[in-house]
């Protein structure tokens, strides 16, 4: 069923230039693996919190998988692999302890964007809907209120450590000092190019307003006594859920999209709701049947299509903002008044700087032949058009402090942090019950 699909830009256009998108499938790999279910038990113990071996045996299994380790044909580095991820679950649960004891809180729209963002990034990795839930053996939403309590428990965790941390800075001697410590630390930098970009999503208007159209019409239809089960099967962009004529199943609070389930609630059984936005789509729904804290729903989706024309239409836009950036608009003005990337443009589309021979081919190939200023002419990838600015290019060369201060500040202040962290974590590690089981 289609209730996801990728948060429009929720991160920078950055993500395509190198920077590696990091998916845990966790306990999926495990059970895709194994071939059976484990006999659990208790393995350790952190305060309240209990940790199955079962956790423990999936989420090795999945970086087993996402480093190329066979546990078949390597039992003995699959076992050490065991024990680190098992230490690093208690450090978890540490924290999580800690997090819990000063009250930290996460907004519950904070969890559910986080966990649609999981969501479609595991559907755009393994292809479709229908891969993760043969991968899991459950249906969509049985998998997001599984991935609910995981993903919550990490948000909180990732908010007690950035209050920690947040205020450790470096002086410049100990960035000298940690430069000077590290002789072989930094890697020869590599050709590298420094970029700002102006982006335009594509469709955001006019695809929208077709699909809103359309759903309008079917609406109507269904009112003037058109068949719902009928265009559920036949006008859904909802594949999964069209074949059993819109029907998804019984739900609880939380597995659906928040829109989409504060519409069905509000119907009374049997009835039709008027055309209801989300993430996915346009969806018109059909309540039918609750009982305590579940709803059965239908649905029919309409998804925004983007077509050639809209497409044209961005293109052509981008090349009327670089015309003016080429009569004397400074490019940082002009991707503050009209880049849709918001996390680049208030820093002007600044990007930053981007090693030559790690770039993608369709990225390098509109950048790769710009002088130092120049702008490239409107290019699109997924996330929709842009204009790219190269600032500047280096040639390979040894990492210095004067050039480099930058890179060698956050080095340093990252293993500043890092050690913090550790002596803070063994500390807490003292004050919490704590028992691992052989």
């Amino acid at each position: 069923m289609l209730f996801l699909q990728k948060s429009p830009l929720r991160n920078s256009f950055i993500r395509l230039l190198g920077v590696c998108l990091l998916l845990v499938l966790g306990a999926a790999a495990g059970w895709a693996q194994s071939g059976g279910e484990l006999i659990d038990r208790t393995i350790a113990v952190v305060g309240s919190e209990v940790i199955l071996e079962s956790e423990v045996y999936q989420n090795a299994q999945s970086i087993a998988l996402q480093q190329g380790l066979n546990p078949v044909r390597e039992p003995e580095k699959f076992e050490e692999l065991k024990k680190s991820v098992l230490a690093e679950m208690v450090n978890q649960k540490v924290l999580l302890a800690k997090a819990r004891e000063d009250t930290i809180m996460v907004e519950a729209r904070e969890v559910d964007r986080e966990l649609e963002n999981r969501l479609a990034l595991m559907i755009q990795n393994a292809g479709s809907e229908e891969k993760i839930e043969e991968l899991y053996g459950y249906p969509i939403h049985r998998i997001r209120r599984e991935f609910r309590s995981v993903v919550e428990e990490g948000l909180l965790v990732e908010k007690i450590k950035q209050a920690r941390l947040r205020d450790v800075k470096v002086t410049r001697g100990e960035v000298e000092q940690y430069f000077k410590d590290n002789p072989g630390g930094f890697p020869q930098m590599k050709d590298a190019l420094e970029l700002a970009h102006i982006l335009r999503e594509v469709g955001s208007g006019s695809a929208e307003t077709r699909a809103r159209a359309r759903a309008d019409s079917m609406y109507s239809a269904i009112k003037d006594g058109a068949s719902f089960d009928s265009l559920a099967g036949t006008l859904s962009d909802d594949a999964t859920a069209a074949r059993k004529q819109g029907k998804i199943g019984w739900t609880e609070k939380g597995d659906l999209l928040s829109e989409y389930e504060s519409a069905a609630e509000a119907l009374t059984v049997g009835e039709i709701s008027r055309p209801v936005r989300t993430r996915a789509g346009f969806h018109i729904i059909r309540l039918e049947d609750r009982a305590e804290n579940r709803i059965l729903t239908s649905h029919i989706l309409v998804k925004p299509v983007i077509r050639e024309e809209d497409e044209q239409s961005v293109q052509d836009t981008l090349a009327v903002i670089r015309e003016e950036i080429l009569a004397g608009m400074p490019f940082e003005e002009a991707a503050k008044t009209y880049s849709q990337d918001l996390e680049s443009a208030g820093r002007g589309g600044y990007l930053g700087w981007f090693a030559l021979e790690e770039m993608p081919d369709f990225l390098r190939a509109p950048v790769d032949t710009l002088e130092t200023g120049e702008i490239s002419q409107p290019f699109s990838t997924q996330y929709g058009w842009h204009l790219v600015q190269l600032k500047s290019r280096h040639a390979a060369r040894d990492v210095s402090l004067d050039q480099d201060w930058e890179l060698i500040s956050q080095r340093a202040l990252n293993a500043k942090r890092e050690a913090e962290y550790r002596r803070w974590l063994e500390g807490l590690k003292e004050r919490y019950y704590i028992e691992v089981k052989g």
